[in-house]
This record gives structure tokens, sequence and C-alpha cells, in this order.
């Protein structure tokens, strides 16, 4: 089914412990090459959201994970409309044929002030998961644990 950018803006896309995510949340072209990334990032965040009110109450309550979901959807919202969107800019670019009018803006305006932009997509940060030793000191003095 295609979602539009502005779907995500104005629709809800949890409902109670369910929610979307991966291709169910941001559907978009290939030419960015970011559907599975950003699937993966999903699953990144959602874990952090889920982890982090598993670690607060040491189990799994509903009313929380109802919670976890908003956030994690608060979060996703914005990074999945701004990937459906440049993917399909990246690809009509790209795609939009050789008349006159196109060639003058991919070569003299895409490729000079868009398309670093739109490559920056591809640098994202996911935060870190949350860990059960977060309180455990590591011992630096043990061969085992350093990196070389």
């Amino acid at each position: 089914m295609l979602r539009l950018p502005w779907d995500l803006l104005f629709k809800d896309l949890c409902k109670g412990n369910a929610t979307v995510a991966g291709d169910a949340l941001h559907p978009m072209t290939p030419d960015l090459g970011q559907g599975g990334c950003s699937a993966l990032e999903d699953a990144v965040i959602l874990a952090r959201h889920i982890g982090n009110s598993f670690l607060k109450h040491k189990k799994f309550f509903p009313m929380e994970m109802t919670e976890a979901l908003k956030f994690y959807v608060k979060e996703r919202r914005w990074r999945a409309m701004a990937l459906i969107t440049g993917s399909y800019i990246f690809g009509r670019v790209q795609q939009g044929g050789s008349k006159w009018m196109m060639s003058f803006i991919r070569d003299n305006l895409f490729y000079r002030f868009l398309l670093r932009r739109m490559a920056g997509f591809t640098n994202f940060d996911c935060g870190k998961l949350p860990s059960m030793n977060s309180s455990k000191e590591v011992d630096d003095d043990d061969d085992h644990n350093k990196i070389e």
C-alpha cells in the first residue's frame, strides 16, 4: 500500500500494543538504498524503548508498552517521512528523462546542492540500547577487554 509522507504526520501509527515498522512504516522506492537500513533502525529504536521500559520495572507492563510504542513512533515519524520523500525525489530526478528542463535541474541544482544533503540521510545514530549491566564497570587491566 502506498503511504504518502504526510500520512506519517497526521495518522495514528500505533494503537494499543501494536505499531507499524519496517516497510509498513516507510515504503519507499529503492533509489536511496535505505529500505533495509531504516528497517534495522526501526528495530534498534523499538528495542531501546521497550528495553528501557523493561529495565525500569524489571518486567513488562501492557500500559508501559503502549507508552514505549508511542515514544518509538514519535522518534521515527519525521525520519521516515524524510526517507520516503527523499527517495521519491532522488528517483524522480535521476530518471526524469533527458528533456532540457529536467537535465538543467538535475545537472545544475540537484547534483550541486541537494545530492549532498540527501546523501546525509544515510548517516543516522539510533542511540544506545539499554544494558542490564550498565552499572558494572569494565576492568581495563584485563587483556580480553582491551580493543586494539
